[in-house]
């Protein structure tokens, strides 16, 4: 008797140990379930996905229920995942996934753009006049199935793909990579969807969804199909909202099935895998309102700094060693009639010998596409990456012990009532640390 006690009270503790586990990263904002009411039987919905294999991890079981329940769907993957395996076979593993998910081909856009160049084709390859070139040569997209045949590889013809797309298709609902994903590519996926939905008005709902949070989530990283995926701790101070999309038996196991597709990227300890859940979740990034000041400031003859409108999690590191105390932590922005003031904050000193760059996104303006800012060894200079980017004078600049204000004329953000800012830092022209895009509204 005593010996079946002891055996109960083993297992009690065990159970308890397997429950905290699985809700040890629950985050410190509740997070609300959707009960499948993210998506109606009215909705038209879109996924976005920048590699071959994203759409399956973040959105099978929404695109499964989209299946079931005879609602319109349309996936557009935007780039052909060359890094990671041949980008045919790459194409065949989403077809075939896809197929799982009862989607059929005709609803999945290949746009062919090549793997790891989206965060140039948002900056310096942005103009027609100045196209990525592939291995030096190649600057257009030369495969059968790609949406645009020899679509020209630089941002404003895949900003021009999307727009294209999202106005034909007309979604209702939009499931895109969250800004906060540690993959590059991912993270630029994010701006040209911010970036053209703004452009056309679209007035829908729009979910994220994050792949890549190294190194501990999902938590546990491993397959464990009888737990919950939810958001990443380190995310949980920032002003984010989340809702978990339950998956029931059938779904999950259509999910796995898919994700088991994809053989170039699955192998038998694949944090793939930890994303075959009882449920998916997605983030609603906030919009962030800066108050035009009828005062005319001074941050330079002041210890203040602008008012933070990107705050990064405290994780946010992706270098090591001497490239950590680069780390950005915030970056602020306010406006005056006079000027407009940008601030980065940063974990340690400036770095003399890395590269500062500030992006700015204008939204909806006729006269101006882009303000891009760049830091290097105590000076500031505006990079011209459009025909429409502000390039007037230079900015001026103070730098700090815990980081740097960049100073310009409110002119250059004339008839501009709402732009995308992100910021990061280069080592040589390797980047190792970035902000997510935030949509910023001025209300003057």
């Amino acid at each position: 008797m005593a010996k079946r006690y002891y055996i109960t009270i083993i297992v009690i503790l065990i159970s308890i140990g397997i429950i905290a586990s699985s809700f040890g990263n629950y985050p410190i904002k509740p997070v609300k379930s959707a009960n499948n009411t993210l998506i109606n039987s009215s909705d038209r919905v879109m996924v976005i996905a920048t590699h071959p294999d994203d759409e399956a991890i973040g959105c099978a079981g929404v695109m499964r229920y989209c299946t079931e329940n005879h609602i319109p769907l349309k996936i557009v993957v935007i780039t052909d995942g060359y890094l990671s395996a041949s980008p045919v076979k790459r194409h065949d593993e989403s077809v075939n996934a896809m197929k799982i998910l009862g989607v059929d081909q005709s609803d999945i856009i290949f746009l062919g753009y090549p793997d790891g160049t989206l965060p140039s084709l948002l900056t310096r390859n942005w103009n027609y006049s100045r196209p990525y070139r592939v291995n030096g040569t190649t600057n257009n997209s030369n495969y059968t199935y790609s949406y645009q045949e020899n679509a020209t590889y630089c941002g404003a013809n895949l900003a021009g793909n999307l727009d294209e797309i999202i106005t034909k298709f007309n979604p209702t609902v939009i499931f895109y990579p969250d800004s906060e994903d540690e993959q590059i590519d991912h993270w630029a996926t994010n701006a040209f969807v911010e970036y053209i939905t703004a452009q056309t008005n679209y007035n829908g709902s729009k979910y994220t969804y994050i792949v890549h949070d190294p190194p501990s989530w999902p938590s546990p990283r491993t397959y464990n199909p009888e737990t919950y995926l939810l958001p990443p701790n380190e995310l949980s101070a920032i002003d984010y909202k989340w809702v978990l999309f339950p998956l029931d038996r059938y779904q999950e196991r259509l999910k796995e099935a898919a994700i088991n597709t994809y053989t170039s990227q699955v192998n038998s300890d694949s944090y793939i895998q930890s994303f075959i859940r009882k449920n998916e979740i997605f983030g609603i990034n906030p919009q962030i309102i800066t108050i035009y000041s009828p005062e005319i400031l001074n941050y330079f003859s002041s210890s203040d700094y602008p008012v933070n409108v990107v705050k990064e999690p405290k994780k946010n590191v992706r270098g090591k060693g001497s490239i950590r105390s680069r780390e950005i932590i915030a970056a602020g922005f306010q406006m005056d009639n006079d000027n407009a003031w940008i601030s980065l904050r940063t974990k340690q000193n400036i770095s003399p010998t890395s590269t500062y760059e500030i992006h700015i996104l204008a939204l909806n303006s006729q006269n101006l596409e882009r303000i891009d800012i760049k830091i290097h060894n105590g000076t500031a200079n505006y990079d011209i990456y459009s025909d429409n980017s502000f390039h007037s004078g230079n900015p001026k600049l103070q730098i700090r012990e815990d980081g740097l204000i960049v100073q310009i004329p409110s002119s250059a953000l004339d008839n501009v009532n709402s732009f995308l800012m992100s910021a990061d830092v280069l080592s040589g022209t390797v980047l190792i640390d970035w902000t997510g895009w935030r949509e910023i509204e001025i209300e003057r």
